[in-house]
């Protein structure tokens, strides 16, 4: 009686499983857009405080021109008003592997003077003590913009 109540358990508990997997990976992914929107909200609001609970400490960042950054620069760059007008996001991708999530999608806007611009971006996350932060971003100019 015992070995088969086992059997019964092992097989309820391999169906079981996946079901909670992809719940994890549907409230991960609900979480991550969120914080994406966020990101962007914080950036057209000059949102630091915002910023300094989504960066991780150790967060570093490539601009579009190259220049790597640090979570303290970000927050002093962060302080300044954006010339962007009618921002929106485009192609957002989301993956979760695990502990670590990417996020990527394409941003365009106008500048105050009228020029179109459009960036590519990635964002990597990490799940540390429950919580997801953003530990590295990455912008990339679009050709033309």
């Amino acid at each position: 009686m015992y070995r088969p109540l086992c059997a019964l358990l092992a097989v309820l508990a391999a169906f079981a499983a996946p079901g909670r997997a992809a719940d994890q990976a549907g409230a991960d992914e609900v979480a991550l857009r969120q914080m994406n929107d966020d990101y962007v909200k914080a950036f057209l609001a000059c949102d630091v405080a915002r910023f300094k609970t989504l960066l991780a400490d150790d967060f570093r960042g490539v601009l579009a021109t190259g220049r790597v950054i640090d979570k303290a620069e970000f927050l002093r760059e962060a302080r300044e008003k954006p010339d962007a007008r009618d921002l929106r996001l485009h192609d957002v991708v989301i993956r979760v592997y695990g502990e670590t999530a990417m996020i990527g999608g394409l941003v365009t806007y106008n500048r105050s003077a009228g020029v179109a611009v459009a960036t590519r971006y990635s964002t990597l996350y990490l799940r540390r003590a429950g919580a997801w932060v953003v530990v590295w971003v990455q912008w990339t100019r679009v050709a033309g913009s």
